[in-house]
């Protein structure tokens, strides 16, 4: 049937050509983009997936920046370390000279530009704000992430801080109810003093059982205005046991401001022979009688003999202070001090020293010199070791030098080795990251991404067709024109 209403073939062919060329503007697009997959109509499933893996691997991106950042700080504490090792090698030859007492001022110059170059080393060790050297405890930062069950779960590394700034006389401070309590010898400083008129130098000494002793030489005169003609040294005034007496600091970390009074345990040997000076930050606060000690037995000293009042000191603000304690009479022995908050009594003759305060986390009195023991070493830090190298100190404890020398060059290649192995889980992460993250776009890429080698054939078929759609509907047009011819 042959209609001029309704052309059929002529709707066949239009509909022919129509998605013929949905299917050209298809392979087009294809070609053009390079994808497939476009937009979520394209193909909902595969659109869902490849934003999801899109975003992963923005975030695995995210971690490699993260890995170099943490690389950076490495590569810093490494260079660090390096150096440090250099400088330790030159304590090293320090200390022979030092021990012989030769040039004892010129050495300490140099000792202090060695420590002062330590310092700056360990402190310029930083890269974007993280120095593992100086860093205290631990941190954790993520390098890796593993989607599971809908969430993620982190991949972290966890690099402990090098601690070399640390001063272990302040480290974990325990402060109970106000209270200080310090052994004779562990003490955070002491000071000799060329104190006597033929000057003979004025030394405490440690006795076997830990107590100090301000050792009676048996020969008078002690050099100053107030010194007796006896066989004891004596320093009445404050200016006197300031300049000539020897010294005992204990370094202390006040973290409640209030009124603290000073109890000292000791025992003199007679009556010429039974007192001290107590004073805080360098300034003697006893009067010309100082603080009396028990005769020939061991026990809690007096108030002050001058005033008749208890030793107190005003503290008004938190902070670290000294107390120190001067020799007044040679012969004097002391065997510890309590550092006490609002309490002015003094404990009976018959009340122990109680427990020294300790270095957090272990039962090792506070003050105790990192020379004496393989663990104090162990708390210590680099720059508090290396400390403990000046000349002057290597007079009064010259056998623990190499000890705490050791004690440094070992800490230092032990963190050389942590840092060893935290660059090596940073090296295998990144190239974890890249391995994965090839993956992932690969494996959007069979997703999304058109194959260009089957889009130019489509290409051709889709134009073949176009062509072919074209001219049936050209044909279909045309028969219409075939009913004229019958009314001619």
């Amino acid at each position: 049937m042959v209609s001029l209403i309704t052309n059929a073939a002529a709707q066949t062919a239009l509909q022919q050509l129509r998605a013929v060329d949905r299917a050209g503007e298809t392979v087009r697009a294809e070609i053009s983009t390079g994808l497939k997959v476009r937009q979520a109509g394209d193909n909902p499933a595969f659109f869902l997936v490849s934003q999801q893996v899109r975003g992963d691997i923005a975030v695995q991106s995210g971690l490699a920046e993260n890995l170099t950042m943490l690389e950076g700080a490495i590569k810093a504490a490494e260079a660090g370390l390096r150096e440090i090792n250099r400088l330790t090698l030159q304590f090293a030859d320090l200390i022979p000279v030092a021990q012989t007492g030769i040039a004892v001022a010129e050495m300490e110059v140099l000792f202090e530009d060695l420590l002062d170059q330590v310092r700056d080393t360990v402190e310029a060790a930083e890269f974007q704000g993280t120095n593992l050297l100086t860093q205290v405890g631990s941190t954790s930062s993520i390098i890796g992430l593993n989607r599971t069950d809908g969430g993620f779960k982190a991949q972290t590394l966890t690099m402990q801080g090098g601690d070399f700034l640390r001063d272990s006389f302040f480290d974990g401070l325990v402060e109970l109810d106000g209270e200080f309590v310090v052994r004779a010898n562990n003490y955070s400083s002491i000071h000799s003093a060329v104190g006597r008129a033929d000057g003979l130098v004025n030394e405490w000494e440690e006795l076997p059982d830990g107590r100090l002793i301000w050792r009676d030489d048996g020969v008078g005169g002690g050099g100053g205005a107030d010194s007796p003609s006896n066989r004891t040294d004596l320093y009445r005034r404050a200016v006197d046991a300031e300049n000539f007496a020897p010294r005992i600091d204990f370094r202390l970390r006040v973290t409640t401001p209030g009124t603290y009074y000073v109890n000292v345990r000791g025992e003199g040997q007679g009556g010429a022979a039974d007192s001290i000076h107590v004073g805080f930050d360098g300034n003697v606060l006893t009067g010309t009688g100082g603080v009396k000690l028990p005769t020939n037995s061991e026990g809690w000293g007096t108030n002050d003999t001058l005033s008749g009042a208890r030793v107190a000191i005003n503290i008004p603000t938190a902070g670290i202070y000294t107390l120190n304690i001067w020799g007044r009479e040679d012969g004097s022995i002391i065997e510890g001090v309590q550092f006490i908050k609002d309490d002015a009594s003094i404990p009976s003759s018959a009340t122990a020293l109680p427990p020294p305060t300790p270095i957090s986390g272990s039962d090792i009195p506070y003050y105790t010199d990192p020379a004496k023991g393989e663990e104090r070493r162990g708390r210590a830090g680099v720059v508090e070791l290396l400390s403990l190298l000046n000349p002057t100190a290597l007079q009064l404890v010259p056998e623990g030098a190499f000890e705490i020398l050791d004690a440094v060059r070992a800490r230092v290649n032990n963190y050389q080795s942590v840092i060893g192995s935290y660059a090596g889980t940073i090296s295998r992460q990144r190239s974890y990251l890249g391995n994965v993250t090839d993956l992932m776009e690969q494996g959007v890429a069979a997703l999304i991404e058109a194959d260009l080698a089957e889009a130019s054939s489509r290409l051709q078929a889709v134009q073949v067709q176009e062509q072919l759609a074209t001219q049936s509907l050209t044909q279909a047009n045309q028969r219409p024109s075939v009913l004229l011819s019958l009314f001619r």
